[in-house]
């Protein structure tokens, strides 16, 4: 478990550590090491001591004692590059050449400076999940870092992607919309521009604005690592995609269980449209008025219209069914009486144990002595 937990830390402060957020990655880095002890982890914190501090930091002059290494070098350069296109005042981005067009202009002043969630996705509040996934959409294929050259392009394409992340999930949207922003939260401190990652809303486990804008898009999906919770968003998305196939399964299933149900609806039909039985051999709710067999007196039991339902004659015949389906049970009452006599010598033979045989000897044959006394009645037998 800590193990996991370990290699958690290392990701995020890779992470932090593309992203120029030094201090972050180190945080994290000594986390892993308490937890568990790793080469990837040591090599990395070292990395990060022998880099000089960032500039971020005012009151720590670089120091040009150490050099860098060449991976944290070549790690300090994609910061860098990544910090270019915001930090420039012209409107060309010096790495790709391209320069800025008005529209990419236009696009990033629309969002720049603003920190109402809704004013950068230029929603309202009553906005629906539908309204809120076409302006993030629009924004987010406006102000991608790919396309969008102008300085500004990658903060704020940030800032749309965090603020649909918190507005498309609903615990998150019932928050935002009581407290505000962070810097309003009554549980947070001020914290300056509210484009960043803040913790009452976003945390090390929610995925990147990159991350975000490719599961939109239908591209890479995030690598989400054991422990980590899945965003509301990436659940709305696969909800959404996932329903024509939920719909052919539910009717595949259907089709499947048409032969079980057409079965079952026969069973019923046939229940409603079949006449009950004219007797029993139990007294129920049904049969209440108790009858003996003319020849052997075999009780049974029948409605209360039943005398004006039978004839004499019927009754004769439906007497004479009873005795024989009778005499059929004592037939097998004594099969199986007799078979389980022969188990228990069988195994007394076997074995030697004496309370095989004890027990065996002991059984009640009655039912065969029955069978065998019980005389069926000569008129009905040659006139049924």
């Amino acid at each position: 478990m800590n193990k996991d937990e370990a290699e958690r830390c290392i990701n995020i402060a890779r992470r932090c550590i593309s992203e120029g957020n030094t201090e972050k990655a180190e945080k994290f880095l000594k986390k892993s090491l308490a937890l568990h002890e790793s080469a990837a982890a040591r090599d990395l914190l070292e990395g990060l001591n022998q880099t000089p501090p960032s500039t971020s930091s005012p009151s720590s002059p670089p120091s040009s004692s150490s050099p860098p290494s060449s991976s944290t070098a070549s790690q300090s350069a994609t910061s860098e590059t990544r910090k270019r296109p915001n930090a420039g005042g012209g409107g060309t981005d010096s790495n790709s050449g391209k320069e800025a067009t008005a529209d990419m202009i236009s696009a990033v002043n629309k969002v720049k400076g603003k920190k109402d969630y809704y004013t950068i996705l230029g929603c309202s509040k009553t906005a629906t999940e539908s309204e809120l996934k076409k302006a993030y959409r629009k924004l987010a294929l406006a102000l991608h870092p790919d396309k969008n050259c102008a300085p500004g392009a990658n903060e704020a394409f940030k800032a749309v992607g965090n603020a649909y992340a918190v507005l498309s999930n609903s615990e998150k949207r019932a928050r935002y919309d009581k407290y505000g922003l962070e810097d309003d939260s009554p549980s947070s401190s001020h914290r300056g521009h509210s484009h960043r990652y803040n913790r009452y809303y976003h945390d090390d486990e929610d995925i990147s604005p990159e991350e975000l804008f490719n599961m939109f898009f239908g591209g890479m999906q995030p690598n989400y690592r054991r422990g980590h919770r899945h965003t509301q968003f990436y659940s709305n998305y696969t909800r959404d995609q996932s329903t024509d196939a939920n719909n052919a399964s539910v009717i595949s299933s259907l089709l499947q269980m048409s032969p079980l149900l057409l079965l079952i609806l026969m069973s019923v039909l046939n229940s409603i449209f079949t006449e009950d039985p004219a007797w029993s051999y139990h007294r129920n709710g049904q049969y209440k008025v108790e009858r003996a067999t003319s020849w052997n007196s075999i009780r049974y039991y029948v409605k209360g219209d039943f005398t004006e339902k039978f004839t004499s004659q019927k009754i004769l015949h439906l007497e004479y069914e009873i005795e024989k389906d009778y005499k059929q049970d004592l037939q097998i009452k004594c099969i199986n009486n007799q078979r389980r006599k022969e188990q228990l010598m069988y195994q007394y033979r076997v074995t030697g144990n004496t309370r095989y045989r004890d027990y065996a000897e002991s059984m009640d044959l009655a039912s065969c002595k029955d069978y065998n006394n019980f005389k069926m009645p000569q008129y009905i037998r040659s006139n049924p």
